[in-house]
């Protein structure tokens, strides 16, 4: 059901995505089991060069949050028919997260609220992430939406307590981002990784 002020959207599939009066979707669309999933819509994005560059968008508390990103271009399935990882489909670093400025630094604030974790003054510069599609097949993303798995962390000397996984589904198509967590587990050294202090 919308709430006041706002206005429902509808992606191709039918899920309905609440949106305030700026266009931007709210942060959080909903709960799901104790799991905190992010909402943004894509604007500004350029397809132009290897990657794709867009600014992320979504409304919490009545403010704009945000960042950009910058993604590798031509990412394909990172599964096989018998469900193993393709090593070569695997990007490293496949996805970048910058900081834009205010909104990114309202941003990781919002995210440590959701988590009920303290809040870091602001966010990073640059967090980069390997990334997987967990999907088998030909992939096309600028049509159809595809879903990446995030490692952030994961490099060497490996650290099990920085070490964090999330999902970041893209629909280029509809102009949204559906950033959703692995497990809760995984809170912590992500915020530490997107924070500074």
């Amino acid at each position: 059901m919308p709430v006041a002020g706002t206005r429902p959207f509808f992606v191709g599939s039918g899920m309905h995505i609440r949106i305030d009066s700026n266009g931007n979707p709210f942060l959080i669309q909903g709960k799901d089991e104790g799991f905190v999933d992010l909402t943004f819509r894509i604007i500004d994005l350029d397809i132009t060069g290897p990657h794709y560059r867009f600014h992320l968008s979504a409304s919490h508390n009545k403010q704009n949050v945000g960042m950009n990103v910058v993604m590798v271009k031509g990412i394909q399935s990172g599964l096989d028919s018998n469900m193993h990882i393709v090593k070569e489909h695997v990007y490293r670093p496949g996805v970048r997260f910058l900081r834009s400025g205010l909104e990114s630094d309202r941003l990781v604030p919002a995210i440590a609220e959701l988590y009920g974790l303290v809040a870091p003054r602001s966010m990073v510069a640059e967090e980069t992430f390997t990334a997987i599609a967990l999907h088998q097949g030909h992939i096309d993303m600028e049509t159809q939406p595809v879903k990446l798995k995030l490692f952030g962390r994961d490099g060497e000397p490996f650290d099990q307590q920085a070490y964090n996984e999330s999902f970041f589904n893209v629909d280029l198509t509809n102009g949204f981002v559906f950033w959703n967590e692995k497990d809760p587990g995984y809170r912590k050294p992500l915020l530490r990784a997107l924070g500074a202090d």
